[in-house]
């Protein structure tokens, strides 16, 4: 072909490129006349080469007259799509180079063609899908459309004779992508638009039930040819329907006008707007009423209630009390458990118990000998939660009431529903003349007053205008210097009328300013003023939830169409649950919520980064709440939902069909209907939570029932699983399963049988205790598409065939795994060529199997990563020399040398962004110099700690948290009773301005630790000191005194003389107590010795 044709090519690609970006979405272009003429010279006469040129510095003109926010994305299709579809079409078979037709005619006949599949199949991307700010109806339509293009690209040699209906089919959906775009907003408001919308959404997710079911069909049977014919059938069915759809929009006048957009990557005022003492609004009079409550002195146990509708604030106002200092102080121990209608006593009693502290008998460590006392016998020891696992909820009653009978406690029952779920777990509080106290937050007036008919709850009050106008100018507002909002003067009016509607409540107050704090304009304020004075206009003022559920109704509206799956999608968990953010965000990949094309915007950036900034604007909208940081204090570690949000999630999930709730105690779904057509939740619902099943009579009845959709099956709580068929039709085309099993639940090991058919399967995870180890069929190598295994919870048998699944990106093993039986000697390895190269996370791999065959050298984008079982420090030396060219990436490390000591670990001076690592196995004092200086969490396992070791790392400038365990003087004296080694020479000295950031510091059984000193200004910054089983240690350091920012201080399995000195026994202070009494709570457990 000539480079005349070539240039024909890009003109006749740029045009389209405009003329789509015209038709979809830049409709307000002001130079349309001048567009025309363009179009008409590109159709007219290109004798030429020079008018070729001519033509394209026309367009390029043209395209600088563009408003500036339509340039972006019309130059980038012109610098790309352009020149990379005129080389494309040059190798195209379609174009015939011996043509001798007219070079326009013939070009622009084939263009047509190859310009559609090339930006809708080879880039994998609709124009529109770019273009367009839709909503939840889109994000729908988007996923659809993706997905043909999928299959055009991975199916193409199987359907040549449907290949052309499946583009049109495409076209037509994209076409249709075009209007939906703002339609969530009229949809409020217009019946028919709403009706419409529902149709395209159903077309969308049948599209996909289609090409999916056709892709399993094609890849199980020889019957291509009549699968073929059957697929052709039923494209062209949906397509007479979208054709019909679109004339009834037409018909009847259905038009959406272009609403404000949102920018996923907008620069937001603050980054993590969950700071409570934000919200912390006219509550110091209620405050200081609750504190005189609590800590008056009482001859029984009383129950002091906060009551009030959701969104009140009873959550925050007991939060600002349970961490008050004098409160703290007051009480002997203290703890927090959520309860929600959700109630499970045994859960309930083992978290209260967590906190308080609890005695349970050993063995008598010494008398195990020797060959007991290996690293990986202390490794395998129960920890305290797995032995509450173990006991029945009676003898969880008596645990708890023997752990506080002589102590003065505080407890608080969040979120408590009904007196039945107190009356469950009340014989476990002794009823002493101590002064305890239990604490309800609830909603219910009646259960607090049958609770403790002889105290008054207390209700915290509305916000009065200027308390709800303060609040609001919080949330949405920065700090000047003088720590005052800075309002723009003529956004006052306006936010104050917005914050009247409000009606003084503090969640609806919070989540407005989430919606405000993304409108920079008075434009954007006025536009919310118009919704709201729409939806409130006849709403009774003295129904406060309908202010609240139309403010959150409203700031759902307002997110950007790719946050709405993502932010319903936390309806799916149990309320009050603590999600974790790693795994919340790996199950928006796997369904589809994260598009692939938005990681190519910013070079190096993954899936996960992106979908980490979609969690970050939903918290910077105040739609999520961050529970707990991770270990840079930057980070969120885990999230949670407020029960009133949770509700929407679910009432709005039901209306689209998002997803349906399987009830605790019976298999009914949470009815779902839409406005118009009374639907089946359980025949619809393309994802299913099971939320605990007590009692599940019929859970086989369910199975049998016919759930073509289903695309999603998560169990949280799962008790009772008697079969699940994984070859059933109901999960062939599954994308996640979740299924973490109950404590008391011992589910088959064969549980997995028949995971090979479910070919689309993205995310597995299982956790629980299964008696004779999970077993992973060999069909598990089918799983192509699996991104993410995790079976890190329970013992498992491994198939050789795992070394397929090369789309791995997060694998997390369990500690006890082993090969499976009948397995050749051969294939005892996991991992195949190319099985490691997409890794991203690997926990839990042993050693061996990491060595075995060079493995190791195919991790090229390990960010982190948790070796067990290294056997010597030869194998640390020949992992880690053949990473050193990709430490730079790694985050997170961890690794297990049960014999020697570890070699020199230089190479960790290379890993920049690693900020968490764990070692277990002695390091020489050269090893600790070279250690990361960003590392903000180090964990030390079996390492023999002196004063020099000491003084390097309390140079590191980052670091947060520090673990030290079981130095290798305690195994010692484990084994013989006694030790050559003198304890004298291990004097421990915290300097000034040592650790500087330091905020937790936890020792446990360290036998090195006998004497402690800290200079005046060591550790400015901690919160939190663990002492455990450091039985040499005589007493506190002298210096701890001058930490004030100390707030908690744990001393557990200690000598009785060490605790009495920090006591305060009838009045008397112990002899050390002078250095801890600014520490707001101590706590005491498992005292030892006399």
């Amino acid at each position: 072909m000539s480079c005349y044709k070539v240039e024909v090519v890009e003109a006749i690609a740029l045009r389209k490129c405009i003329k789509f970006a015209q038709d979809t979405c830049l409709s307000q272009i002001l130079i349309k006349s001048d567009f025309l003429n363009v179009v008409n010279l590109i159709n007219g006469t290109l004798s030429s080469k020079g008018e070729i040129g001519v033509i394209i510095n026309d367009i390029q003109q043209l395209l600088t007259l563009l408003p500036e926010s339509r340039v972006h994305y019309v130059t980038r299709t012109y610098n790309t799509t352009a020149h990379v579809l005129a080389k494309w079409a040059l190798n195209n078979e379609e174009l015939n180079p011996g043509d001798e037709e007219d070079d326009g005619v013939v070009i622009s006949g084939k263009i047509d063609q190859l310009y559609i599949m090339f930006m809708r199949v080879k880039t994998g991307v609709s124009m529109a899908a770019e273009l367009v700010v839709t909503k939840l109806g889109e994000a729908v339509v988007s996923q659809a459309v993706q997905r043909i293009a999928d299959l055009l690209i991975q199916e193409a040699a199987s359907l040549r004779s449907v290949k052309d209906d499946i583009k049109n089919l495409q076209i037509e959906l994209t076409c249709m992508q075009s209007f939906l775009k703002d339609a969530d907003r009229k949809q409020e408001q217009d019946e028919l638009v709403r009706i419409w919308i529902a149709e395209v959404r159903d077309i969308a997710c049948e599209i996909e039930d289609v090409i999916e079911t056709y892709i399993f069909q094609v890849h199980s049977s020889y019957r291509k040819a009549f699968l073929l014919r059957k697929l052709r059938t039923r494209v062209n069915a949906i397509m007479d329907r979208l054709r019909s759809i679109n004339d009834r929009r037409q018909r009847y006048q259905i038009e959406f006008s272009r609403g404000e957009g949102s920018n996923s990557l907008r620069n937001l005022r603050r980054s993590y707007p969950d700071d409570e003492e934000e919200d912390m609004i006219s509550l110091n009079e209620t405050t200081m009423a609750m504190k005189v409550q609590l800590m008056k002195e009482e001859d029984r146990l009383c129950v002091v209630s906060i009551v009030g509708m959701g969104g009140l604030g009873k959550t925050t106002l007991a939060k600002k009390v349970y961490n008050d200092t004098d409160v703290k102080k007051h009480f002997d121990c203290h703890a927090w458990v959520f309860i929600s209608q959700q109630f499970v006593p045994g859960e309930v009693l083992s978290e209260i118990l967590m906190q308080v502290g609890f005695q349970h008998n050993r063995r008598e460590e010494r008398s195990l000998g020797k060959d007991k006392c290996t690293k990986e016998f202390l490794e395998e020891r129960k920890s305290k939660r797995e032995i509450l696992k173990g006991l029945e909820d009676r003898e969880l009653v008596d645990l708890l009431k023997k752990v506080l009978e002589d102590k003065r406690y505080l407890v608080i029952l969040d979120d408590i529903w009904s007196i039945d779920a107190w009356y469950r777990i009340e014989s476990a509080f002794p009823k002493q003349k101590m002064g305890s106290k239990v604490v309800f937050t609830t909603r219910i007036k009646e259960v607090a007053i049958s609770a403790d008919p002889y105290s008054t709850p207390i209700e915290p009050p509305l916000l009065t205008p200027t308390e709800s106008w303060e609040l609001l100018q919080r949330k949405v507002f920065p700090r000047d210097s003088s720590g005052e909002c800075a309002c723009p003067s003529e956004f006052e009016e306006l936010g104050k009328e917005l914050v009247g509607k409000c009606g003084g409540l503090p969640l609806a107050i919070v989540v407005l300013g989430g919606l405000l704090r993304t409108k920079s304009s008075l434009e954007g304020w006025e536009n919310v003023r118009k919704y709201v004075k729409s939806h409130f206009i006849n709403k009774i003022k003295s129904h406060q939830s309908y202010r609240v559920e139309d403010i959150l109704h409203l700031s759902f509206q307002d997110l950007p169409y790719y946050l709405k799956p993502c932010f319903l999608y936390l309806g799916t968990f149990p309320e009050d649950s603590e999600i974790q953010r790693r795994k919340l965000i790996r199950l928006w990949i796997a369904e589809g919520f994260i598009p692939k094309t938005r990681k190519e915007e910013v070079e190096g950036t993954t899936m996960e980064d992106v979908a980490n900034q979609y969690l970050r604007e939903l918290i910077d909208r105040y739609m999520i709440q961050v529970d707990k940081r991770d270990h840079t204090g930057k980070g969120v570690k885990t999230c949670r939902l407020h029960d009133l949000m949770r509700d929407f999630c679910i009432s709005k999930s039901c209306e689209e069909i998002f997803f349906g709730i399987m009830d605790q105690n019976k298999m009914n779904m949470i009815a779902a209907e839409t406005s118009s057509v009374q639907n089946s939740t359980t025949a619809r619902s393309r994802r299913i939570t099971i939320h605990g099943n007590h009692g599940l009579y019929n859970y086989a009845s369910w199975t049998e029932q016919v759930h073509p959709h289903l695309r999603s099956l998560l169990g949280f709580g799962v008790y009772r699983l008697p079969t699940l068929s994984l070859s059933n039709k109901n999960f062939v085309l599954l994308r996640v399963l979740v299924l973490d099993f109950h404590k008391f639940s011992f589910p088959n090991a064969k549980l997995l049988t028949g995971i090979g058919n479910l070919i689309f399967l993205r995310y597995l995870r299982i956790r629980g205790s299964f008696i004779d180890g999970l077993i992973l069929p060999h069909s598990i190598g089918n799983l192509r598409n699996l991104h993410t295994l995790d079976i890190q919870n329970c013992e498992a048998k491994l198939p050789w065939t795992m070394s397929r699944l090369t789309s791995l990106r997060h694998l997390s093993l369990p500690y006890r795994y082993e090969h499976a039986r009948g397995c050749p000697i051969s294939r005892v390895h996991l991992f195949g060529k190319y099985t490691l190269s997409n890794i991203e996370t690997l926990k839990g791999i042993h050693a061996r199997d990491l060595v075995r065959n060079g493995a190791f050298l195919k991790l090229s984008n390990v960010r982190n990563l948790k070796i067990e079982k290294f056997k010597s420090s030869e194998e640390v030396s020949l992992v880690l020399g053949s990473l050193h060219s990709r430490l730079g990436c790694l985050r997170s490390l961890g690794m297990y040398l049960w014999e020697g000591e570890f070699p020199n670990l230089e190479l960790l001076s290379q890993c920049h962004e690693l900020t968490n690592l764990h070692l277990c196995g002695d390091l020489s004092l050269q090893s600790f110099s070279v250690l990361p200086k960003g590392l903000a969490k180090l964990e030390l396992n079996f390492v023999l700690l002196n004063r020099d070791k000491l003084a390097v790392l309390e140079k590191l400038p980052n670091l947060r948290i520090l673990q030290m365990s079981y130095d290798l003087l305690y195994c010692e004296i484990f084994i013989n009773n006694t030790s050559t080694r003198r304890p004298e020479e291990y004097k421990w000295v915290c300097s000034a301005n040592g650790f500087p950031k330091l905020e937790i510091l936890k020792f446990c059984a360290l036998h090195s630790l006998e004497e402690w000193e800290m200079e005046e200004g060591a550790m400015p910054n901690l919160k939190r000191l663990d002492i455990t089983i450091c039985r040499q240690l005589r007493r506190i350091p002298e210096g701890l005194k001058y930490v004030t920012t100390l707030l908690e201080l744990n001393i557990s399995r200690m000598q009785k003389v060490f605790e009495d000195r920090l006591r305060v026994e009838d009045g008397i202070e112990g002899e050390d107590y002078y250095k801890v009494r600014h520490i707001p709570k101590i706590s005491f457990s498992h005292t030892e010795g006399i």
